[in-house]
């Protein structure tokens, strides 16, 4: 079932919704980290929130600041590349979606015209901080 949804802003419409893991390289081989993530792709954004029991803050992350998304597979299985201006690369395994394909959904974001002039284009380096924190301690 899909997590509720952030307040979305005037002109913001929802693209589709997954759950994903993270993707990280062990000496194994490349393995899903626990919890899952809830994805919820606007035509502005990408928001990311911790399937937890304890809430946490999503991490919204601009289209703008989203420079390369790329079908790659990793150990054989189907997944994500997401290149971010800031250097941070994210490997995704989608579990499940609602609407198009994770893939189809990041593209239509990234050619989706920015026209609201309530949206702020800035990747808060909190957002990004606190994501990576909590996937550290996975």
């Amino acid at each position: 079932m899909p997590a509720p949804l952030p307040t979305l802003i005037p002109g913001e419409h929802l693209l589709g919704q997954y759950q994903v893991t993270i993707a990280r390289y062990t000496l194994s081989g490349w393995t899903s980290t626990v919890p899952p993530l809830n994805a919820a792709i606007t035509n502005f954004r990408l928001i990311l929130q911790p399937q937890t029991r304890r809430p946490y803050a999503p991490a919204s992350i601009p289209s703008t600041y989203i420079v390369k998304v790329c079908d790659v597979l990793l150990d054989h299985r189907p997944a994500m590349f997401i290149s971010l201006k800031t250097g941070h690369r994210l490997y995704l395994f989608a579990w499940w979606s609602q609407g198009e394909t994770l893939a189809d959904a990041l593209r239509a974001m990234l050619t989706s015209p920015i026209g609201s002039t309530s949206f702020h284009h800035q990747l808060r380096h909190a957002d990004v901080e606190r994501i990576i924190r909590f996937i550290s301690r996975l």
